[in-house]
């Protein structure tokens, strides 16, 4: 507590701040103190059922706090918080009548302030720490020291802004205006009072007090607002991916391949009786590629044969059941440190083009509106259940170096529901991009995609598969499948080019058309799978809630129960190893 200190100061004001009795104030300090009420009974009923939702996501971190007794420490700090709401609550009704006993009543709580939230903060530092001693993982993610402490500052600031909101209900307590409302005394000016002059005039030295600033404040921006900074993007944090929530069947639509009518060949006419002998030649023989020339000419041809809502589930609505409903579409590049990785769509707009056409075929109008890009790396970063669906890589050259731990991370993200879309921009990319694809997968070799796969069915379908641009590494689509799912799809003619604006790209609206719908497909077949990989994830974090649910335990102790225990105290229950 702050002493009664006399300064030598005159007893009407410090300066510009009066220490006349004034009654106003003292309203002003007993409201505060009944604020703070609300505060601390809003810890108390609404943290536990957070923490409780946030550990049966996480049955690990639930098991170590039983076995540590985080969850006693955190279940009796919150305790603490309802006691000190009913305090605060009594002594902000006692404060609006003027006597030394109310004074006093209103002194008691701002002091449990200050020794709750202390106890609040150890034990949530503790808390949050031994997940990171552990190696925990929090939502599916491995944690650092920056995503540790971010987390702690995340539920750590609403005490501290509690302690601080006190400590200046207690300064206004002890200016002499405040006391003098309560007690009728009037006399010197205060601590309070010399505290308020203080702040206003930076005190008696204000070269060392701007100096004491400087240093609380590059402490508290190394310490908390870096972090926060970090947490709103940049290199260390992505923005979670959220699907359409809903239950749909697309619309299917069958895509034919119409080449064009040969022309009758020309040929020279000779002489039967010529004494020169030689081969006749076909006019239109060049050196071109007639298939190359063929393709491109080639015109594409839907009709509908299914009407329906693009998603999964069978409902009409469209949408999948594990999406969100406040979703956003959004198109995500792979940087590398090649030569133009993003093969010039940036500047061409090719992913917005292409986002505008998905929302005009599927009704999912929330699309991004800006092109995105980010790190191998940061594909270690997204939640469990809102990872991309899909990311793109391309480029016109090289790929240049890639570590090993972005290959891992790439693979562990196909593996586990994601779906790599490569496009070749250039031969030199086909060459790199294969021998890196080999190493990303060295047991699963790029094959051949049938024409007949489902990525060539929904909601667009096609026949004769994956229709040839530009031949940078051959005329037909590559993936890679894992466990019956395409992880990667790989087209090495360019079709992002036919996405590009007009302007940068001499394709012809049959071709755009056939690109746009080809990619609606992927990005259709890589939302389903995801659905089935959150949903899979969520089932087995629910399996694994139950498992260290110890109450039906038959020893009661913190372990994973594995089967039916026969000899539960309440009836059949699970099997534990302690």
């Amino acid at each position: 507590m702050i002493s009664d200190t006399k300064i030598d100061i005159p007893t009407l004001s410090v300066n510009e701040i009066p220490t006349n009795p004034s009654t106003s104030k003292a309203r002003v300090v007993a409201i505060a103190v009944a604020s703070i009420a609300l505060l601390s009974g809003a810890a108390y009923f609404w943290i536990p059922p957070a923490l409780a939702a946030f550990l049966s996501r996480n049955a690990d971190i639930q098991i170590l706090f039983q076995s540590n007794n985080t969850d006693s420490s955190l279940k009796l700090a919150f305790q603490l918080f309802g006691v000190l709401s009913i305090l605060c609550a009594v002594a902000g009704f006692v404060g609006f009548f003027r006597c030394r006993i109310a004074w006093h009543a209103l002194r008691l709580p701002l002091l449990a302030v200050y020794l709750i939230v202390c106890f609040y903060l150890w034990v949530t530092w503790q808390a949050c720490f031994s997940v990171l001693d552990k190696e925990l993982f929090i939502n599916g993610q491995k944690q650092d020291k920056v995503t540790i402490m971010k987390l702690w500052w995340s539920i750590a600031w609403p005490a501290l802004a509690m302690a601080i909101f006190a400590a200046w209900t207690q300064v206004m307590l002890r200016s002499r205006s405040v006391y003098a409302a309560f007690t009728q005394e009037k006399g010197f000016a205060m601590v309070g009072d010399q505290v308020l002059e203080n702040i206003r005039t930076h005190g008696r030295d204000p070269r060392h007090r701007h100096s004491i600033y400087l240093s609380a404040f590059t402490h508290i921006f190394v310490l908390f607002l870096l972090p926060w900074i970090l947490s709103l993007g940049g290199c260390g944090s992505v923005t979670p991916y959220k699907v359409p929530a809903g239950s749909g069947n697309p619309v299917v639509a069958m895509v034919k391949m119409v080449k064009p009518k040969k022309k009758k060949k020309q040929t020279l006419s000779l002489r039967p009786n010529s004494a020169i002998i030689f081969e006749q030649p076909d006019l239109d023989d060049t050196k071109v590629d007639q298939q190359m020339e063929e393709q491109t000419q080639a015109t594409y041809q839907a009709s509908n044969a299914k009407a329906g809502k693009m998603g999964k589930g069978g409902g009409t609505k469209g949408g999948w059941p594990e999406g969100m409903e406040d979703y956003k579409i959004r198109f995500i590049r792979l940087e590398h440190s090649g030569g133009g990785w993003d093969d010039g769509m940036d500047q061409t707009g090719a992913d917005i083009n292409f986002l505008r056409a998905f929302a005009q075929a599927t009704g999912f109008k929330k699309i991004n509106s800006k092109g995105e890009s980010h790190s191998i790396a940061l594909l270690s970063k997204y939640p469990k259940d809102a990872f991309p669906p899909f990311v793109f890589l391309t480029g016109n050259s090289d790929m240049g170096n890639v570590t090993a731990a972005d290959k891992k991370i790439l693979r562990d993200y196909c593996l586990n529901g994601g779906m790599l879309i490569a496009d070749a921009g250039s031969a030199r990319f086909h060459q790199s991009f294969t021998h890196f694809i080999s190493q990303v997968f060295p047991d699963k070799p790029m094959v051949d995609i049938a024409d007949d796969e489902m990525l060539y069915q929904l909601p667009y379908g096609f026949p004769d598969g994956a229709p040839a641009f530009w031949h940078h590494g051959g005329r037909r689509a590559l993936g890679i499948k894992h466990e019956g799912r395409w992880v990667a799809f790989y087209h090495p003619g360019d079709m992002n080019d036919a996405w590009k604006s007009q302007g940068y790209t001499d394709v012809t609206p049959e071709m755009r058309e056939a690109a746009m719908n080809l990619g609606i497909n992927l990005v259709y077949y890589a939302f389903n799978n995801w659905n089935d990989a959150v949903s899979k994830a969520k089932k087995w974090m629910e399996t694994r809630s139950v498992w260290s649910d110890t109450s039906a335990c038959c020893c009661g102790l913190a372990c994973r129960c594995y089967g039916c225990c026969a000899n539960a105290r309440d009836g059949p229950a699970f099997l534990h190893l302690c």
